[in-house]
């Protein structure tokens, strides 16, 4: 049975772009609470991670 995962090379190199695009999304998430959000300023997210959404 072939090996599987992160052990071979087509694995550590799925991870690399894996943990890439991650990283990107991430930062578009930051970005669109900013966006969101403009008189906030630079403040941390909220301690559950979710953004404040006020309903009309």
């Amino acid at each position: 049975m072939p090996r599987r995962g992160r052990s071979t090379t087509i694995g550590k190199i799925g991870k690399f772009h894996q943990d890439r695009r991650v990283s990107e999304i991430r930062v578009f998430g930051e970005l669109l609470r900013r966006e969101q959000n403009p008189g906030s300023g630079t403040g941390s997210p909220p301690p559950d991670g979710r953004a404040n959404v006020e309903s009309h």
